[in-house]
């Protein structure tokens, strides 16, 4: 039987388990998926029992994504490229991580990106999946955070870059269930009719930036398509050589 589960803090919101859960039945893999309360603090003891044989993989949400690398013993070419990882897969007493967020964006996306324009609000764990992701299958890419570090643009230049970008992922936890609301919106009003707006955060349903986004006639999708198919290519390295 195998034991998996989600990481994060808050965590109560997650879907994670209901998905993973139907994966496992469908595959008729006997096992079970939890979601674990796991404050900072408590990341290290948290690798170290799963490491000892408590759980055989998990994934990994906000805000232990980047704070875990020093914790594991391998990494993926992926997961190292991003710098974050939100898959870890245990075997022999090894962890090993993994990012799924970069290929299952792709995927839910489901557009040819090359040449297009992708400007990613934040860049935390999510925010940098998606922007390795998009760069990778040939788009220009910017990012434009609240703090922002070397080659980061200010919030402030928010309009401004919205108005040239064919596409918008917002990869901040803004409009997460419990968690910092939207104050203003205005900045899709410069969005070609033509752009798309990807909002990672996956719940309410559907989330403030979307509602506003479609209210202004733009194509916009939440996040729960990109958790699904994260999930899968999670699940598979979960189930490899098992």
């Amino acid at each position: 039987m195998i034991r998996l589960c989600v990481i994060g803090n808050p965590i109560s919101h997650s879907k994670s388990p209901e998905i993973h859960t139907e994966l496992l039945r469908k595959a008729g893999t006997a096992g079970c998926y939890s979601a674990v309360r796991v404050l900072p603090e408590e990341l290290p003891e948290f690798v170290n029992s799963a490491k000892a044989g408590s759980w055989d993989g998990f994934n990994v949400t906000m805000p232990h994504k980047e704070a875990i690398l020093p914790l594991l013993d391998e990494l993926s070419p992926t997961a190292k490229a991003i710098g974050g990882v939100n898959t870890v897969v245990i075997h022999h007493g090894r962890a090993a991580g993994h990012n799924t967020d970069a290929p299952g964006l792709l995927e839910a996306l489901s557009m040819p990106v090359a040449g297009k324009t992708a400007l990613i609000l934040g860049f935390g764990g999510a925010g940098k999946a998606a922007a390795y992701a998009l760069s990778q299958a040939g788009a220009t890419v910017k990012v434009c955070c609240r703090h922002p570090k070397e080659e980061q643009y200010n919030w402030e230049k928010l309009e401004v870059l919205a108005a040239e970008c064919d596409i918008l992922v917002n990869a901040t936890p803004l409009g997460m269930i419990g968690g910092e609301k939207w104050q203003d919106s205005d900045f899709l009003d410069g969005l070609q009719n033509n752009s798309i707006v990807f909002d990672m955060v996956y719940g309410p349903e559907p989330t403030a930036l979307v509602t506003e986004a479609q209210r202004r006639g733009l194509t916009a999708m939440d996040g729960r398509k990109l958790l699904q198919k994260q999930a899968e290519i999670a699940f598979q390295l979960f189930i490899a050589d098992r």
